[in-house]
């Protein structure tokens, strides 16, 4: 009877513990004869045809498409600017064909309202993206009449004393005007402009005194000229005999001219905000897309190839680029890809045949590219997301 109540008083414990050494037991007993039977464990690779993608790629590399937009235009576009992602102002064919015409379209409902007629070819906009300057010619006016436009309101301002065919910001409230004649720096808000150098002084500094404006094999590129981020130089192309060159000029007391870059061939370049730049030309006959260290006086090959047209988002750290991979057959792909120090990553095509391409432009996370003939146009918008 004793041994009865002692197994009454604790069965619950004693058929508890007998359940948790069973369950013990049994996993190492199957451990055990595991071991046995397989004395050596393998490691068994699937086929990768049994997955159809690769593993994702790190987040820094990351390149997704949001949205991709063409529009087709009546039109031809000869150049643009990207005031925002709906709202682009271009240089298009005049109705008669008989020259160019300042526009602005807007991409969400393809309208196109005429800013003026007549116009000369290129768009100045300031960095705010608020205001742009053109000229203007008028019939039985013997020279050109240049204004000040606000984009938003439609109003516009005459400027008088300016003749320049090529204009570049150098803050919201001034430019820097070229002709002919000279290079001068205008103030918007004090109605005032400085002469920087004449052509012929320009020209003197790099040919010599005795050839100045005349040579026939030296000239200035005007349609390039940059400004720097701390608006304190502007950089200009020149084709010497040999060579091309880019010059630094200050903007500073003094004006000091500086050779910075020189190559056998130079077709574009982008000033970074560090000082170095990007180039598209030729070194040692190598044709390619080059960074210029300028402490190191050195440059490095990002990519070798003959692109058309490349252009840097805001904070430099993506590149799109245009690569022609067939010209007689009008094979060609517009990419995108990570600028790293001198490399390119997740370099990725993002478009291809693109007709008679012209230009194309970045615009914070948008990109827009331009293909046009003489009688109509095609307008792109890439929108990304990179995290």
């Amino acid at each position: 009877m004793r041994h009865d109540g002692f197994w009454r008083k604790n069965r619950d414990k004693l058929m508890l513990s007998g359940l948790l050494v069973a369950f013990v037991s049994g996993i190492f007993g199957i451990g055990s004869l595991f071991s046995i039977g397989n004395l050596k464990p393998r490691t068994v690779i699937l086929p990768s045809e049994q997955f159809n993608s690769r593993l994702a790629p790190p987040p820094s590399s990351t390149i997704q498409i949001e949205s991709a937009t063409k529009i087709p235009n009546d039109f031809a576009i000869f150049d643009f600017e990207v005031v925002d992602r709906n709202t682009i102002i271009l240089n298009q064919s005049e109705p008669s064909y008989s020259g160019l015409q300042l526009s602005l379209l807007h991409l969400d409902d393809n309208e196109v309202k005429s800013i003026a007629s007549n116009t000369e070819y290129g768009v100045a906009i300031s960095p705010d993206h608020k205001k742009i300057i053109y000229s203007q010619y008028r019939a039985g006016q013997a020279q050109k009449t240049t204004y000040e436009y606000v984009i938003e309101s439609g109003e516009r301002r005459k400027l008088p004393n300016d003749n320049s065919y090529y204009r570049v910001f150098t803050g919201n409230e001034s430019y820097i005007g070229q002709d002919d004649l000279s290079f001068k720096q205008v103030d918007l808000s004090k109605g005032t402009n400085q002469v920087i150098y004449t052509y012929d002084e320009l020209m003197g500094m790099f040919t010599g005194p005795r050839q100045g404006k005349g040579s026939n094999d030296t000239f200035i590129v005007m349609d390039v000229l940059q400004v720097s981020e701390d608006q304190k130089q502007f950089y200009m192309l020149v084709m010497l005999k040999d060579n091309y060159a880019i010059y630094r000029v200050s903007l500073e007391d003094g004006h000091e001219v500086k050779a910075y870059v020189a190559m056998e061939d130079i077709q574009q370049f982008k000033l970074l905000k560090n000082g170095d730049m990007l180039i598209q030309g030729t070194l040692n006959k190598v044709q390619g897309l080059y960074r210029y260290r300028a402490a190191q006086e050195q440059y490095d090959l990002v990519l070798q190839g003959s692109i058309w047209n490349f252009d840097l988002n805001e904070d430099e750290s993506r590149i799109a680029y245009f690569y022609p991979m067939d010209i007689q057959n009008q094979k060609n792909e517009l990419h995108i890809a990570y600028l790293n120090d001198s490399e390119l990553s997740s370099d990725t095509v993002i478009y291809r045949n693109i007709d008679n391409f012209i230009n194309l432009k970045w615009n914070d996370d948008d990109l827009f590219a331009v293909g046009s003939t003489m009688d109509k146009s095609e307008m792109y918008r890439f929108s990304f997301r990179a995290w």
